[in-house]
């Protein structure tokens, strides 16, 4: 029983990312490849520093990783199951 207490908190943590817009925004633009703040900038209305501190806040969660590439660092999603999770809403969504 403590396991699977454990595990509903585990996906209510998970869950509070997808409750908000912005940050549910920011992992649907991750979802099929990873970006730099720049570029998920240009396809948000989320300012830079908003996008910088979701960014650095889903990544203590573990729900990003990041890669530093030359001078720019990019972000991708770090597991399979947040990637299942956006694919299942936007078929259920009707979002292709």
């Amino acid at each position: 029983m403590n396991e699977m207490i454990k595990r509903v908190s585990d996906i209510s943590e998970l869950m509070k990312s997808f409750s908000n817009k912005d940050k549910l925004a920011i992992l649907c633009f991750l979802w099929n490849e990873e970006k730099n703040v720049s570029e998920i900038m240009k396809c948000s209305s989320i300012s830079q520093s908003q996008i910088s501190q979701y960014l650095w806040k889903m990544k203590l969660e573990w729900i990003l990783d990041s890669e530093k590439k030359w001078k720019e660092v990019f972000y991708k999603i770090s597991d399979n199951k947040i990637l299942e999770l956006i694919s299942a809403m936007k078929i259920i969504f009707n979002d292709k």
